[in-house]
Parts: structure tokens; sequence; C-alpha cells
């Protein structure tokens, strides 16, 4: 038997393994690399099974992350016999069975059949509801316009058993855009003419765009600006709000600072969470400090809008909110226009107090916000304990990003960057 100094040991090994591998940090790889007599093949089947990711369909696959991880294990087999057999039976999450697609393409484009094989077995096999897609782009990946054909096929016998399913055009204009040189529509046209079940495929494609086009709704008019925003259903579009100029931010400043009614101010004061009001701060941090209710969003949107505001009386509601509230990073934002030397402590603290991970991406989000407009070598610290909290590789990628700006970067992170499930977070080693 081990003595019970180094089981714990080895057990602390595992326990710092498993949580690197869940954040998706390189630390894993290089406590595998650093401990080869420890067994992590349990710590990474589970990280092959299951993606961790805080949001699996924002963030970048990272089938190559645990591909790494497997490449340095002594139980290889053991791990690979796992991972198709999860990709056979997945059944619950969308997203780690799009990550086990992956996964196994990697092991495919080194050759091996079995995984080829495992990869059409599964596509359209039992889908997930919703998620008849997962696994079209990595059999387009491997095998081209003919595995194209496969898929339109596949779709066209399923479409024959049930004649109410409806298909969009999306994978073969992914596949068009990938491949300018052919001319994919006329190509499945020419082999539908002899394969009925393309056919059924292609036909039911333009049943459903003929659908979308016959329900499309017709553009609102409006009579100015203020009437837009107030009468837009349900709100005014994200794309036109950015859009908007100065003579329109003037002239919903100036309703705001009168309106009355409070489902117009809610809409109104909702485009300076994307602008900076044009008039005095008072308004926005009036509205701030009332009481929030559930019939409304105003006390919402008037906290967030004061991130673009600048005032010792910001500042102050910012420092008294912050450490007592649930959601720090609805007050943490603040700071990005008032942030001052010293609140490193404070953003330090908020970010030890909570594990919670939707917590930690929200203040992830905020810190970067406040730290890319304040340059200085304080995001050290606060973003160094995020990154050591957080599973998100899109928010690591951005702290990473200011920590080498800011020339704060520890070689213990650069070191673990190389391998981090982010590829582009790896690329910033260079």
């Amino acid at each position: 038997m081990l003595p019970a100094i180094r089981m714990n040991e080895t057990t602390n090994i595992k326990r710092q393994f498993y949580d690197s591998l869940k954040r998706g940090t390189g630390e894993a790889y290089l406590i595998a690399k650093n401990n080869p007599s420890v067994d992590f093949s349990n710590y990474i089947i589970k990280g092959a099974l299951t993606n961790f990711a805080y949001d699996g369909q924002s963030e970048d696959s990272r089938a190559r992350y645990i591909f790494d991880l497997i490449s340095i294990s002594n139980n290889k087999e053991k791990i690979r016999n796992a991972v198709f057999e999860g990709l056979a039976t997945e059944q619950d999450d969308t997203w780690s069975l799009t990550h086990l697609f992956d996964l196994v393409k990697l092991y495919a484009e080194q050759g091996d059949e079995r995984a080829k094989q495992a990869i059409y077995g599964r596509f359209l096999n039992n889908p997930i509801e919703g998620s008849d897609w997962i696994g079209y782009q990595e059999i387009l990946e491997l095998d081209g316009l003919k595995g194209l054909i496969y898929i339109a096929e596949k779709f066209g016998k399923l479409i024959e058993q049930d004649p109410e399913d409806w298909q969009d055009n999306s994978i073969i204009r992914h596949f068009q855009d990938e491949n300018p040189k052919i001319i994919v529509v006329k190509e499945l046209e020419k082999i539908a003419e002899s394969n009925k079940h393309i056919r059924i495929y292609l036909e039911n494609i333009e049943r459903t765009k003929n659908s979308w086009d016959k329900h499309k709704t017709k553009p609102q008019k409006f009579s100015g600006i203020i009437d837009e925003v107030i009468f837009s259903k349900p709100f005014l579009s994200f794309k036109r709000m950015k859009e908007l100029n100065e003579a329109e931010l003037s002239e919903i400043g100036k309703q705001l600072l009168k309106e009355k009614d409070k489902s117009k101010i809610e809409k109104l004061l909702r485009i300076f969470t994307f602008h900076k009001f044009p008039f005095d701060s008072w308004t926005i941090l009036n509205f701030a400090k009332k009481r929030a209710i559930a019939t409304n969003r105003i006390n919402e949107y008037a906290i967030d809008s004061l991130k673009y505001l600048k005032s010792d009386s910001i500042r102050a509601l910012a420092l008294e909110r912050i450490p007592k509230t649930r959601n720090p990073a609805n007050y943490t934002d603040i700071l990005v226009s008032n942030y001052k030397s010293g609140d490193n402590k404070l953003l330090n603290d908020i970010a030890n107090k909570f594990n919670d991970e939707h917590i930690i991406e929200s203040l992830a989000s905020s810190y970067s916000n406040i730290f890319l407009a304040n340059k200085t070598f304080e995001c050290k610290e606060p973003l160094e304990t995020l990154y050591r909290k957080m599973n998100c590789g899109i928010h690591r990628n951005g702290i990473i990003e200011i920590l080498i700006e800011d020339n704060v970067l520890t070689d213990k992170t650069r070191e673990e960057i190389k391998y981090d499930s982010y590829l582009e977070t790896r690329e910033l080693v260079k």
C-alpha cells in the first residue's frame, strides 16, 4: 500500500488536474505531463463525455484540448473506447454531443477507420430533439462533397418517414461557402434525378423557404425616432440601437427627461445601456437609486447606463452597492468610467468571495471592460483570481490579452496558455 502522505499527495494532484480540466486551462496538461505515474484517465473520460465550457454553443470546440490530454495518457485505449461509447449513447446534451463528434473526428483524421464509421453511424441516428444537425460538419470536413451527398440522402430518408419534418438550406450554404469552386445545388440536383431521397430533401428545403417567405413580417413604419423607440415590437433591435447617431440620441435623451409614462421611460432608457446619455447624469442616477420593481426594468437599465457616466456620486453608489449585492457585476460595470487606483483590492475581494459560475462569468466580462478602459498593472490580481475560477474560454482569452498588454502575466500562466482549451488563447503565446 502507498503511504498515507503519498496517497494524499496523489489525491490532491488529481483534484487539481480535474479542476483545471473542467475550467479548460493548460494547467491540466502540465500536471499530467509532470506526473506520468498518476492515472488521470477517469477524469479525461469525464472531460471527453461532457463539454464543461460555460457556453458550449459560443465557445470553440474543446476536442483538441481533450485529445492533447489523451495523447500523454498511459490508458489511451480505455479512453478511446469510452469516447466511442459516449458518441453512440449521448442523448441529453447538445453541446456534449457536438464535442464528442469533433473529438472522434480527430481520431478519424489520424486514419482510425472505426472513428469514421462511428461518426457516420451516429449521424441522424436517434438524434437529440431539435439538434438533428449535429455531426454534419465533421462529415463535411472528412469527406467533402461525398459527405454532403450522404447527409442529403440521410435527411431524405428521414423526411420520407416523417413528411411533417422540415429542413432549411443551412448545411448546403455552409458547404458552398467553404467550397466556392463547386456549384453545390447543381451537383445535388444532378444526383437527385436518380436518387429519390436527395430529391425529397431538396424539395423539403424549397417548401421550407416558400413557407418562410409567405410568413415574413412586413417592416414597421414610424413617424420619427421617438415613435420608433417606443413602438418597435418588442423593442428596438440591437442592430438599430447601435446605429443611432448623435442627433437621434439627443432627441431620445430630451424625451426621457420629460417622459412620465413608465413603460415609455423603460424603452427610452434602454437605449442608454448602449450609448452615453447626452445630458446631466443626475437623471440616470436618480432612476438607478429608485427601488427595483418587478413590473419594469427601469432600475436595471439605469444602473447599466451608469457605466458610461462619470461623477463622484455615481462612484459612491458603486462603492456602496458592490460589497452588498448578490450580483456584483451589476455595479462593478460602473467602474468602467469611475475606476480609481486602489479599486483593484475591492475587485479582488469580490472575485474571491464568489464561486458560482454565472457570477464569475459576469464578473469576468465586467472586469475586462474595466481594465480595457483603465490600463494599469493593478489589473493583475483580480484578473488572475478570475482566471483560476472561470470555465469560459472566451472571456479567459480576453483576460489573458489584458494581462499580456499590461505586462503582468505570470510565468506560470504564460506556460499554461500553450495548452488552453480555447485555441485562440494558445496563439497568444506568440
